[in-house]
């Protein structure tokens, strides 16, 4: 099917939902009050059914939101007592496995022992004085 430069099936995601929701409503009404308004293509019964299409969908989305913020909710008192069971795990197992073990290393890196990083030595000061004169005599 070809596009027309007038499809009114766009992917355009800045709508204001309970904006459209009003503004249907608002003009379904002035419709049903006056049934002499035409339009080419849509029909009030059209027009009805698809306002309440999405008038329903939108008391879904909204109710499951509400679902969702529970969840959300529930999840954030788990996180915080997950965390400070994470923590006192961790440092029990740095007392137990030591802080070098291969075990350790896993908590820490979130990665197996062969991905841990290994230690770097440290890199060699050089020294920004002037060298030091020879103090031995030239005979």
């Amino acid at each position: 099917m070809k596009k027309t430069k007038n499809d009114p099936v766009k992917k355009d995601t800045k709508h204001a939902h309970k904006e459209i929701n009003t503004q249907t409503r608002a003009i379904l009404k002035l419709w049903q009050a006056n049934r002499e308004f035409r339009m080419r293509d849509t029909q009030l019964e059209d027009y009805e059914k698809l306002g309440a299409e999405y008038a329903s969908l939108l008391e879904i989305i909204d109710a499951r939101k509400r679902e969702l913020s529970k969840m959300r909710k529930e999840r954030d008192k788990l996180t915080t007592r997950l965390v400070l069971l994470n923590t006192r795990a961790r440092t029990g197992m740095r007392g137990y496995f030591g802080l070098q073990s291969p075990e350790f290393a896993q908590v820490t890196t979130g990665r197996s022992p062969k991905a841990a990083r290994p230690p770097q030595k440290p890199a060699a000061v050089k020294s920004e004085l002037p060298p030091k004169p020879d103090a031995s005599p030239a005979s």
